[in-house]
């Protein structure tokens, strides 16, 4: 049982934490990965380890694995590694993914970590769901110049109280402005939409929460996204993996056989959504523009960068 590791050749304590501690994750995860605590450099840090060595992962799928542990434990994941040749230690390393390999190869920048733990302790620093929701609807419709609460909610999928609070989150951000015509609050930007996208891009976060994998999906509940949604956009050609999009609220696992391993044997990978890709913009049964650019915008391919460019240049030209 590991209970030491040496980092650039100083020695970190390492505490088994135990599965009270990890509630929220996946039971296959719980038994994949063995799960430490650590302190390196003054820095909260989890480590994991690989239980089963004959199993293998994508940097892709660390980068996944590392999300879904942050968001449970909320202090930076680092991954101890047996063995990972140069070209997998950059994979690694552009998927942001922190590692240690023995004592030879390490991956913590302090500055990443510092941001990670700032992030974490800074609820300001990110929007919510449904005020990430809000405020894009309001980005795709240019024909709206200000609403009510009423009139919002009226054609949205939240009910009046979260959507007031998502409008007040927005007015503290001050990416949203308020006044009162009367004894109606007007809600509206005195910004073009191209410089409020700008000057929310901060806030702004992946809309997906998590992937799953399936060859069957069922309902009227699924949008295009991903790459699949981008080459209707765009250029680029489709990958042979059609990829869907469903807000979590209608995403039942049990309905159909689900997967949450990376393979592009499915014929589905299946984006569960924080929030409703519907956006009534007249959509074709596509995500919105804006919705895949951030859902795209960690993706480190040069052909997919290049297209959600052009495909944000033509929504504010």
């Amino acid at each position: 049982m590991l209970r030491t590791i040496s980092i650039a050749g100083v020695p970190i304590n390492l505490d088994k934490i135990g599965r009270d501690k990890l509630k929220g994750l996946t039971l296959d995860l719980i038994l994949s990965f063995r799960f430490y605590y650590a302190e390196f450099n003054k820095h909260p840090l989890c480590l994991v380890e690989n239980a089963d060595l004959a199993r293998t992962y994508t940097p892709m799928r660390y980068a996944r694995i590392a999300n879904q542990i942050e968001r449970i434990l909320e202090i930076p994941v680092v991954f101890i590694l047996q063995s990972a040749p140069f070209y997998i230690r950059q994979r690694l390393i552009e998927q942001g993914v922190y590692f240690v390999v023995s004592d030879r190869y390490v991956f913590l920048p302090g500055m990443l970590i510092n941001e990670r733990i700032r992030k974490k302790e800074d609820p300001e620093h990110q929007l919510s769901p449904v005020a990430q929701y809000v405020l894009l609807n309001y980005l795709l419709h240019p024909d709206l110049s200000e609403f009510t609460l009423q009139e919002l909610q009226s054609r949205i999928p939240y009910n009046y109280l979260a959507v007031s609070r998502a409008v007040g989150e927005l007015e503290r951000k001050q990416l949203l402005q308020a006044r009162k015509d009367r004894k109606t609050k007007l809600i509206y930007s005195s910004m073009l939409r191209k410089d409020l996208w700008n000057k929310a891009m901060p806030y702004f976060v992946s809309p997906v929460r998590k992937i799953v994998y399936s060859d069957e999906v069922g309902g009227d509940s699924f949008y295009i996204g991903g790459v699949s949604a981008l080459s209707h956009y765009s250029f680029l050609n489709a990958d042979d993996q059609t990829t869907l999009a469903i807000w979590e609220r209608d995403y039942v696992s049990g309905d159909y056989s689900f997967s949450e391993w990376e393979s592009s044997d499915f014929k589905y990978k299946i984006e569960i959504w924080k929030y409703s890709p519907e956006m009534k913009i007249g959509q074709q049964g596509y995500v919105d523009r804006l919705s895949l650019y951030l859902s795209l915008r960690e993706d480190k391919d040069p052909r997919v960068e290049k297209e959600l460019e052009n495909i944000i240049r033509e929504i504010w030209q």
